[in-house]
């Protein structure tokens, strides 16, 4: 069970556990703490109808990466932001950079 690096899991260790009929499982281990916070790219100022997965999109070039703006902003749930809202945005990171198999 590979974690893909975009992941917001990226970076957990994998354990093996029994689940309750006796097999075996991988499971991704829970964080237990908030990642330390990065550098702080800029702010946003959430406008009416948009959603944090369409600004992710417009910010990091995919609506996947949404967990990284709610990880660098104070606990809130995606559907309760509203308008005026500001969200912190933070710079990119491995998470967000593109690797590439080959070169052109």
């Amino acid at each position: 069970m590979p974690v893909k690096p975009d992941s917001r899991f990226a970076g957990l260790p994998v354990l093996e556990v029994q689940a309750p009929d006796g097999t075996r499982r991988k499971v991704v281990a829970l964080r237990l703490r908030f990642p330390r916070r990065g550098p702080i790219a800029g702010r946003h100022v959430v406008q009416g109808g948009e959603l944090i997965d369409l600004i992710a999109r417009r910010v990091y070039g995919t609506e996947n990466m949404w967990w990284r703006i709610l990880d660098a902003n104070p606990l809130v749930f995606p559907l309760d932001l509203g308008p005026g809202d500001a969200l912190d945005l933070p710079g990119p990171g491995a998470a967000t950079r593109i690797l590439r198999a080959r070169s052109f």
